[in-house]
């Protein structure tokens, strides 16, 4: 269990089904609740309709439709003091740098290291208490 921020909610959006599940187990092991969506439409249509509240965000960014820059920049816009962390497959030092300036936290790179994504998750957390989306 997190210590650090008990019961935070994360959402998590990945394409990569398989890797949306592992993840989704590792970040509930930690004590996290996690809602897991397969794409930034889904995403944004969850938090819409469900009005639930996210403590974080962790998304791809090379999805289907809707980028995960997108959805940083739409998130950002709207509940500009929830931190996203962004993942990605590609070494791309222009979307690294788009990311930052629309405000992502973290840029994380595939395979994700599970030691790095637990500590960038918890210096998100750190700097966002009582900021929820």
């Amino acid at each position: 269990m997190n210590e650090s921020c008990p019961a935070a909610t994360i959402l998590l959006v990945d394409d990569d089904v398989e890797l949306l599940k592992a993840l989704t187990k590792v970040l509930e092991k930690e004590g996290y609740t996690i809602v897991a969506l397969p794409d930034a439409t889904s995403a944004i249509r969850h938090v819409n309709t469900t009005k639930q509240r996210f403590d974080l965000v962790i998304t791809d960014v090379s999805m289907p439709g809707m980028k995960g820059t997108s959805l940083l920049t739409a998130f950002k816009t709207a509940f500009p003091k929830v931190p996203v962390i962004i993942i990605t497959a590609f070494a791309d030092w222009g979307q690294y740098m788009e990311a930052l300036r629309e405000g992502a936290f973290e840029y994380l790179y595939k395979p994700i290291d599970k030691t790095d994504l637990l500590a960038a998750i918890r210096r998100a957390l750190a700097n966002n208490l009582g900021n929820k989306l």
